[in-house]
């Protein structure tokens, strides 16, 4: 998918969705989806099939009714018992085909996206670059479930409507007969009604539906901003009881309540207008064909049957035809979801072409299980292109201790590089094997669970025993944390900053790497304590490297070499064609079926 703006419309839309999802029912070994697919479509037929047979029964009936015949009403009995059994039984197995098929390949299209997104950093970088594609959290675990739940309902339900359509229209065709309207005989005159109905009724619908629509989108924003309201009222929560502000948050909380309640009842409003007409409009079309076809009725050219047949058939037509208006809502909100997946999937999809550039323009990372740490002729460039750092050079020895400070920006951006998860710029870079090498940020990251599974990650729990986990908390100053080795918890949470940076420097002790990157990992502690751990990976450590990038609050002396960085002058262009897609990426993007966004705004007014 380009990530430059370009016009979107619905064949790109259903391109780049089904490129994204279609491999679920394409890929080797996809004889489930087919499968399921096939399964729910015969489903669909046969549901039809019901409804048409509930229709020949309702003629077959009234006409046994009519002449009076007991055998044939208890035949029709009978014939309805199996009719309902079987509309019983396909609709129930229609559901649970299509909700498995719906989790399904919800599964299977997670698993393509958080693998696409978790693969060599790109979750991190497409957070760097512009676009709408912020939330990923919500991307996946929502939007992900509505495409995929509300597409096969759509695909579903249209299907059905289709062939009720079809099928419908060719009996109220049959049932209209021939009218004469100002010495002119029509045929399917039924028909021609269903329609203009159906018609009729979605404008009307269109327009009462106007101040729904405002109602309801008023009533999401006042909603949305006393959530806000909550949320930061309790986020506050220590503020607040300090000023001895809770009176003044109690009456803002609720005037912003009040508003919520207006928008409700505006809502109500509409809705009960909307219902009204919806009623009626039900209401009417069962008996509207019977009221047209009543005097043929009593001229005896139509059976009471085929009278109440001919009425169940307009309904069954004039449902089928409204079934964009009915699923508007519905399609919007997919249309929505989808867009908000392709948008994250577009975002790794770029970052992944950028990490991937090979040659002079290019940040070119060589790996190797004996190789150095460093790098050669090193420029580094924003995520937009733009020149931050030039012409570095460095290469790190076994066991030597280099210390990188000055420009904060330029040392993240150069830590970045080194960690393996910076893809812009150009030059080469040194590293060894992963397995020889751990970067630690600020924020160390460590997985939830057992204080045991924290200190050995990433490697297996079990690799260490008690004795080696007890010396090395007692090494960093955490010995009070030896009797919790088995309680589980969210450790990022449970512990501050600084411990979080201890308990870092007793996972090194432990792992015992052959290089270490550090950056800004000390910055929590005390000048004292952050000497000291250093000093203390240095004694244990002997023949690791160690390069701490950004902000020592130590003393400068255990390091062998120290260097300085000097951010470069803003404004100069790097990568002229990251440059290029950044910008591109800045304007905002045309929404995919735009019928949908006219439908819509006709609603607002």
């Amino acid at each position: 998918m380009s990530s430059t703006a370009e016009p979107s419309h619905p064949q790109r839309f259903f391109r780049d969705f089904m490129r994204l999802s279609g491999a679920y029912w394409s890929s080797q070994g996809c004889w489930r989806p087919r499968l399921l697919t096939v399964a729910l479509a015969l489903l669909v037929v046969a549901q039809v099939a019901l409804a048409i047979r509930l229709n020949i029964w309702s003629a077959d009936l009234f006409d046994a009714l009519e002449r009076r015949s007991t055998d044939r009403a208890m035949n029709q009995i009978g014939i309805f018992v199996l009719i309902m059994l079987g509309t019983m039984a396909a609709n129930t197995t229609n559901l649970v085909v299509r909700r498995y098929l719906q989790l399904d390949w919800r599964r299977w299209l997670t698993k393509r996206v958080i693998g696409d997104w978790m693969e060599d950093a790109r979750h991190y970088q497409a957070d760097l670059v512009p676009g709408d594609h912020a939330n990923p959290d919500g991307r996946i675990a929502e939007d992900i479930r509505i495409a995929t739940e509300s597409a096969i309902d759509l695909a579903s339900s249209l299907f059905y409507c289709v062939l009720l359509l079809v099928s419908f229209v060719g009996i109220l065709w049959s049932l209209s007969g021939w009218i004469t309207i100002a010495g002119v005989s029509l045929p399917g005159h039924l028909v021609l009604l269903a329609f203009f109905y159906a018609g009729m009724g979605t404008v009307v619908a269109f327009l009462l539906g106007r101040p729904l629509v405002r109602a309801t989108d008023t009533r999401q924003t006042k909603e949305a901003d006393f959530r806000f309201g909550l949320v930061r009222a309790h986020e506050n929560g220590e503020p607040i009881a300090v000023a001895r502000g809770e009176r003044l948050e109690r009456e803002r909380l609720g005037t912003v309540f009040e508003t919520i309640a207006q928008s409700w009842r505006d809502q109500t409003v509409s809705l009960a207008r909307l219902l009204a007409f919806s009623s009626g409009y039900v209401t009417l079309a069962a008996v509207l064909p019977i009221l047209v076809g009543t005097p043929r009725f009593l001229e005896g050219t139509l059976s009471l049957g085929r009278l109440v047949q001919s009425g169940q058939a307009f309904q069954q037509v004039t449902a089928a035809l409204s079934w964009p208006v009915d699923n508007l809502a519905l399609i919007a909100g997919w249309r929505a979801s989808v867009e908000r997946v392709l948008m994250l999937d577009e975002a790794v999809h770029v970052v992944a072409l950028e990490a991937a550039r090979m040659g002079e323009t290019a940040l070119n990372l060589d790996r190797a299980p004996t190789s150095p740490l460093g790098v050669r002729d090193l420029w580094i460039a924003s995520p937009n292109g733009t020149l931050m750092l030039s012409g570095l050079t460095l290469q790190v020895a076994p066991g030597e201790r280099v210390l990188v400070d000055g420009d904060t920006e330029a040392a993240a951006a150069l830590f970045r590089v080194l960690a393996g998860v910076w893809p812009w710029g150009r030059g080469h870079v040194d590293l060894p094997a992963d397995a020889g090498m751990i970067a630690l940020g600020p924020k160390p990251f460590l997985p939830e669970g057992s204080l045991r599974q924290a200190l050995g990650f990433p490697q297996q729990s079990g690799e260490h025993d008690d004795t080696a986990l007890v010396a090395a908390l007692d090494s960093v100053g955490l010995p009070y944390l030896a009797g919790r080795l088995e309680e589980t918890g969210d450790w990022v949470r449970l512990l501050n900053p600084a411990e979080l940076q201890r308990l870092s420097i007793a996972r090194l002790l432990l792992l015992r790497p052959d290089w270490i990157l550090l950056g800004e990992a000390t910055n929590a502690l005390d000048p004292d304590s952050a000497d000291k751990l250093l000093g203390l990976l240095s004694e244990r450590l002997p023949d690791t490297g160690i390069v701490l990038i950004g902000r020592h609050p130590g003393s400068t002396e255990p390091f062998h070499r120290r260097l300085t960085l000097q951010r470069a002058a803003g404004g100069e262009v790097l990568l002229h064609e990251v440059y290029a897609r950044r910008q591109a990426a800045k304007v905002p993007r045309p929404r995919p079926l735009s019928v949908i966004d006219r439908l819509r705004e006709g609603y607002g007014g």
